[in-house]
């Protein structure tokens, strides 16, 4: 059992006014760490953010894609600084994106010991934004690598999601090793569960007498779902009763429909747009197998700790993904899936055949899923993993 450490400063940059993988991390962060610590979160405070759990300050933001971090960077410091004087944390725990600069100089100092977590390389991030070729760009890609380098310096511990980002970190930024700890990312085991798979489909309005694959996600390229449909019409020619749902919106949503169109498969795929966090285990659990046709590029290069993966196990559906540092990783140490080439539709489908034509596999490879994301990977085991890194440093 944890001796308490009595205060923690959550740190976040990203907006509660959209739904996405890193919103959904750090609300289950806080939500458990606040099971052992007093848990305070700053958060921007867009207009018309949902309040989404308690224990967060809103910092009030200008409502401008272009200004809204740097005011926010600005309005923080007060923030802060304030509350650092009247209710002194412990340690101050920072999710790294955009360019923030004033918490970890802050810590610095005042003497709080610091996190750092790292999700992904920002330049990488910004070099796919749609504004990529913008003067915006280049300012927020100086400021971005200048945050990254001062951070990663003063901060006392680095957590990276997977192996493969501690080692860039290390080449880029001449981190010490020993100051990066690797933290994967985890599932809510309580509503990522099995469920009845009548009752799903009943829910759903769909036709149980078809099997169904499932992708659950943002709709970016780089989530390869282009191959998922691609490779459909390989799988249909040997499973015609095969239907496939798209659970989840993005820049390629309108892209990834007209492809499906042109190939005359439209009427097998269900496009289902943004739906709430606490519907996703019930289209998971709809479906016979689930998804994760990463691309090679930018993934490959850092790995990935895929929020979906994890979901899809614990809700023992036996995956098919791609073989990306991180995810191939998970499917041979849980036992639950395939995992084939990146961008290769019929290695795709070839994998997606073999599941559903055998039922027995997919039972034993959902069961195993399922065990080994609750012994390694529930988001409480992610928290306490960060506790002991907290104790470390205080």
């Amino acid at each position: 059992m944890f001796n308490k450490i009595n205060n923690i400063f959550l740190v976040y940059y990203g907006s509660f006014n959209t739904k996405s993988g890193s919103n959904i991390h750090i609300l289950e962060l806080l939500r458990n760490l606040k099971k052992y610590s007093d848990v305070v979160m700053f958060a921007p405070g867009q207009k018309g953010v949902e309040h989404v759990s308690s224990g967060i300050i809103y910092v009030p933001v200008i409502d401008n894609k272009y200004l809204v971090q740097p005011f926010y960077e600005f309005m923080l410091s007060f923030y802060l600084l304030y509350s650092c004087i009247t209710n002194r944390p412990d340690v101050l725990y920072l999710r790294q994106n955009s360019f923030p600069f004033f918490p970890i100089a802050l810590c610095k100092l005042i003497g709080i010991p610091s996190i750092v977590e790292v999700n992904g390389l920002v330049m990488d991030e910004l070099k796919v934004s749609p504004d990529s070729k913008s003067f915006a760009y280049r300012v927020f890609s100086s400021l971005a690598l200048r945050s990254e380098r001062f951070n990663y310096r003063y901060c006392d511990r680095i957590v990276s999601v997977t192996d493969k980002l501690k080692d860039e970190l290390v080449r880029l930024y001449s981190v010490p090793a020993e100051k990066v700890l690797v933290i994967n990312n985890g599932a809510n085991t309580d509503i990522f569960k099995p469920m009845d798979q009548k009752q799903a489909r009943a829910g759903l309005g769909l036709d149980d007498s078809k099997k169904y694959v499932c992708f659950v996600g943002h709709l970016a390229a780089w989530q390869g779902v282009e191959f998922l449909i691609r490779s459909a019409p390989f799988i249909l020619e040997k499973l015609p009763d095969v239907r496939f749902l798209v659970v989840g919106d993005g820049v390629m949503r309108d892209k990834l429909m007209e492809i499906a169109s042109e190939m005359g498969i439209s009427d097998k795929f269900t496009f289902t747009g943004r739906v709430p966090y606490e519907n996703v285990p019930v289209y998971i659990n709809a479906a016979d197998v689930c998804v994760a046709p990463f691309i090679q590029e930018r993934n490959s290069k850092i790995g990935l700790s895929a929020l979906k993966t994890y979901e899809y196990l614990a809700c023992g559906k036996p995956i098919v993904a791609s073989s990306i540092p991180g995810v191939k990783d998970l499917i041979d140490l849980s036992g639950g899936g395939i995992s084939v080439p990146p961008e290769n539709p019929g290695e795709l489908a070839n994998a997606v055949v073999k599941l559903i034509s055998d039922q027995k596999i997919r039972n034993i490879m959902g069961e195993q899923g399922r065990k080994y994301v609750i012994e390694n990977h529930s988001w409480d085991g992610v928290a306490r993993k960060i506790l002991d890194i907290c104790h470390e440093i205080i």
